[in-house]
């Protein structure tokens, strides 16, 4: 009784695959497996680091034309930190960037549930080919920090306004998911009775995210010293930044995958 959920929910999602044949002239059988994954990505974008890992709970049913996996997991790829240079500059008659005084840093990274759906022939007595599409696994994280600064900030000393000198600070952590798809394929060799070993190649289907700061695009309010009463220029607050964009760039980066399977 305890199989007979999974079972129907099953027959009804391989549906295409058994089209061909009656299901009561054959005798299926359902397994279940553990598969730890590891990949390497081939080229690296987007500040992500190559490698990625993920693990997943399988339900492997045998057809007459070969064995079908549906499995539910989670993929997971980091980022390193690192600056985002400040190019643009401020616009007349605003005072140009302070580089020495600016910083923007950033980190990505790329994670999520994924659900896979694969099929397998056998070629050799211990051997198969598989193809399958992985969904989701591939939500883009951007965290961004920002404190950019026009020239002479902390001046005047006098008491007078600075009209040509500003600042910005912004900050934010946009993230970019959805159901995309990643197509794969590869071997599948059995190691034993109990476990085997995939090799595989996928492409990861995700959409990157960049934030674009156009320095000194803010409306700015006269900023004062605490303690003191010398002015300093003018400040933005945080965020108030308009003009500013969120820049999506879709890709499709290859990744050698090797799979470890425990069958139960």
């Amino acid at each position: 009784m305890k199989k007979t959920v999974p079972l129907c929910f099953l027959r009804k999602l391989l549906l295409p695959f058994l089209a061909l044949a009656p299901l009561a002239a054959q005798d299926p059988g359902l397994n279940l497996d553990l598969k730890l994954r590891w990949g390497y990505g081939l080229v690296t974008q987007d500040h992500l680091r190559p490698a990625a890992m993920g693990f997943g709970l399988c339900g492997a049913y045998d057809t007459p034309y070969g064995k079908v996996d549906l499995e539910l997991g989670y993929y997971y790829k980091t980022g390193d930190q690192y600056l985002q240079p400040i190019t643009e500059q401020a616009p007349a008659p605003l005072n140009p960037v302070n580089q020495a005084m600016s910083g923007d840093s950033r980190r990505n990274q790329l994670d999520g549930l994924a659900l896979r759906l694969s099929f397998q022939r056998p070629i050799t007595d211990d051997g198969s080919w598989q193809v399958g599409v992985m969904v989701g696994g591939t939500r883009f994280k951007h965290e961004y920090v920002g404190d950019v600064e026009g020239q002479n900030w902390t001046s005047p000393t006098d008491g007078s306004v600075d009209t040509s000198t500003w600042r910005d600070t912004y900050n934010g952590t946009p993230v970019q998911g959805g159901p995309k798809i990643s197509p794969f394929g590869g071997f599948v060799y059995a190691l034993s009775g109990h476990s085997s070993l995939e090799i595989n190649l996928l492409l990861v289907n995700y959409t990157a995210l960049s934030y674009v700061h156009h320095p000194g695009s803010g409306t700015y309010a006269e900023s004062t010293v605490p303690g003191s009463d010398s002015s300093v220029g003018r400040i933005a607050e945080n965020n108030a930044f308009p003009a500013d964009t969120l820049d999506k760039t879709n890709r499709l980066s290859p990744h050698f995958e090797l799979a470890y399977v425990l069958h139960f």
